[in-house]
């Protein structure tokens, strides 16, 4: 593990990904798990209080928690294109990405209609409000990211893009996410994704990747 590697503060817990960013002052957490993701984030966070809670989308694997941070003090970020998607997800129905996930989407599609996560309204609704994290001191800005959902957004700090489920590790290696509500939107945040060109990604699920294993993937899937 490298030096990089150990600055990415994060949780693989559950099937989700979720990461902590601290700037002394203030504690923001990316994402919130699962069910049964509660008590690991708990263990892994301590006696800090979680000031944020930045969540990179609305789906339940990554919004079943937020509602109990929120009733500890925390204030929820969410995107305003996801402002209807919690609790709600055929909103926003999503499609496979590729001919071999259609039975995985449709059972994405059904899960997804059945669980629901703990209601919770968001504090703070952004949309191209790419500096808000900046004022509240990270030294850190929001990157649009729209495809798995139409809000989906995330954070690039230091070198690291925290994805959300623009990409995936989640079978181990770098691999396109394999659901969106619009692929079209989805190829053009990849894209976005490359003209960064950060040194990691920090995505919803598996372990954080260097971008240079993630690059042929995706220039793959883009047909460059």
């Amino acid at each position: 593990m490298t030096e990089s590697e150990k600055a990415i503060n994060y949780l693989c817990h559950g099937g989700t990904t979720c990461y902590l960013l601290d700037n002394e002052d203030t504690i923001l957490l990316i994402d919130t798990g699962m069910f049964g993701n509660l008590k690991a984030l708990d263990n892994w966070i301590g006696d800090r209080k979680v000031d944020y809670v930045f969540l990179t989308h609305g789906h339940v694997d990554h919004d079943w928690n937020a509602a109990a941070f929120q009733k500890r003090g925390a204030k929820i970020i969410l995107s305003e294109k996801d402002r209807e998607l919690p609790r709600h997800f055929m909103s926003q129905p999503v499609k496979p990405t590729m001919p071999k996930y259609r039975f995985r989407n449709l059972t994405q599609n059904i899960n997804g209609s059945i669980f629901r996560t703990h209601k919770y309204i968001p504090d703070i609704m952004i949309s191209d409000n790419k500096d808000f994290l900046k004022s509240i001191g990270f030294n850190a800005e929001i990157i649009n990211l729209p495809g798995h959902t139409y809000g989906s957004a995330g954070i690039l700090s230091d070198d690291v893009l925290y994805c959300g489920d623009a990409f995936t590790a989640i079978w181990g290696k770098p691999d396109i996410t394999p659901h969106a509500v619009d692929i079209e939107l989805m190829k053009e945040s990849l894209r976005t994704i490359l003209a960064i060109d950060p040194e990691w990604l920090a995505c919803g699920h598996g372990l954080p990747l260097k971008m240079k294993e993630a690059k042929p993937v995706i220039k793959v899937y883009l047909g460059l």
